[in-house]
């Protein structure tokens, strides 16, 4: 039986001329058509490309895709056949059709992941996020879990949680992710919304898990009056720049009186001054901050920025907050950072471990204050300067071995310039 890679090896070379999200959108679809009508899939095969065009065009309709462009299926009529091909030989090779959508999910996971991300991609967890958030949040299959800027579901589909509440502001991604979560025949209520100016009632989550999209820009008069603004009023004006602390109160808007909200945000918002700063004052006095972790350059698929882990709980006990420094974490391979579930795991050790260390340590709400409650690692962390211990008489031996070359090359210089 051929493995995930083999079948993402024959993907790719399928792409053609298409974005890689218009080529998710068409394998997702193909795989999920197999799924639906596989014999008849097996018995289109046989007959022209036009035929074979119209069958899956039909099948849009049928299904009412509206968010699928039939453009994709003309433009790439020739293709047709093989991708049908790769997902029936996957189909042909499981015991059931329910194994089929597990494994053909984690071909189109796979695919998602390896593409080099552009601008026309879909908003795609990497495998480096991916790993960190399983790891730290462990098992909450009994949990109920919301997320406001999903993308294609991975991290949700990853927890494993019953029924997890998903919007995306992007059409085609809701419609893709609804495919994915098909496929595998997971339950998740999907719906396209924009989280941040449609208005609705709270949720009431044990868990918020989100990746919201890194420095998105805001209109106050979309935002303003929102609920999720008025559980913590902030005075200040909403700049263009407070997506994450707009992304942060809704967090904190849509979970229950026990919820944990695992927030990936830019570690700027962690310092910055306005709204920003008169956010944390309020959650900081709240005691809802539970834990700050600063993640290494390249965590992102299609960036090398440095990102942070923002960890609030409704029900925290502790009067302290954790910092953790795991930029040192991972390794390049290729130019790109490989964070393997090791390095995710040594993070949650980080998180949980009561003895502090040169990466982890509780600072005070106090600490914090004094700190015009800046929430950055480095204000808390002692910085240890290492000078190199010279050794003089050796460097004493090396000037002179210089000055000696020195000496020689000018000499031959001069004999050169006497010889003219």
């Amino acid at each position: 039986m051929k493995n995930t890679i083999e079948y993402l090896d024959a993907l790719s070379t399928m792409t053609g001329m298409m974005t890689r999200s218009a080529a998710l959108e068409l394998f997702t679809l193909i795989a999920y058509l197999v799924k639906e009508n596989g014999e008849e899939s097996k018995n289109i095969l046989l007959s022209t490309h036009d035929n074979i065009s119209t069958f899956i065009s039909d099948f849009v309709a049928e299904k009412e895709f509206h968010w699928f462009s039939k453009d994709v299926i003309r433009w790439n009529a020739n293709q047709l056949v093989n991708i049908v091909q790769v997902f029936l030989s996957l189909r042909e090779e499981c015991s059931n059709n329910q194994n089929y959508g597990e494994k053909a999910f984690d071909v189109l996971k796979a695919f998602a992941l390896n593409s080099n991300k552009n601008g026309d991609m879909f908003n795609i967890d990497s495998q480096n996020i991916l790993n960190i958030f399983t790891s730290i949040i462990g098992s909450v299959e009994d949990k109920t879990l919301y997320d406001g800027a999903c993308g294609l579901g991975l991290l949700a589909h990853e927890l494993n949680t019953q029924k997890p509440i998903l919007r995306d502001i992007n059409e085609a991604t809701v419609g893709v992710t609804k495919l994915l979560f098909a496929l595998s025949e997971k339950e998740a209520d999907i719906q396209r919304a924009d989280s941040l100016s449609e208005g609705s009632s709270s949720y009431g989550v044990d868990l918020v898990v989100s990746t919201p999209p890194v420095n998105m820009r805001v209109l106050e008069s979309l935002v303003a009056g929102q609920n999720y603004l008025k559980e913590l009023f902030i005075t200040a004006r909403i700049p263009t720049s407070a997506s994450e602390s707009l992304w942060i109160q809704q967090a904190l808007y849509n979970l229950n009186a026990h919820g944990k909200a695992y927030l990936q945000i830019i570690p700027g918002w962690l310092f910055r001054g306005g709204y920003d700063a008169e956010l944390r004052e309020k959650i900081v006095q709240l005691n809802w901050v539970e834990a700050v972790v600063l993640l290494p350059a390249g965590i992102l698929t299609d960036s090398n920025i440095e990102m942070s882990l923002l960890i609030l709980n409704k029900a925290k006990a502790k009067d302290t907050i954790r910092m953790v420094d795991a930029r040192g974490l991972g390794e390049r391979q290729r130019r790109k950072l490989h964070l393997s579930l090791n390095d995710a795991q040594k993070i949650k050790e980080l998180l949980t471990v009561d003895q502090e260390n040169e990466w982890s340590k509780d600072v005070t709400i106090q600490q914090v204050k004094a700190n015009k409650y800046s929430l950055h690692c480095k204000e808390y962390f002692d910085v240890h300067i290492e000078v190199e211990q010279l050794d003089l008489e050796h460097e004493l031996a090396v000037l002179q071995e210089k000055q000696r070359q020195y000496l020689s090359v000018k000499d031959e210089f001069n004999q050169l310039l006497n010889n003219i």
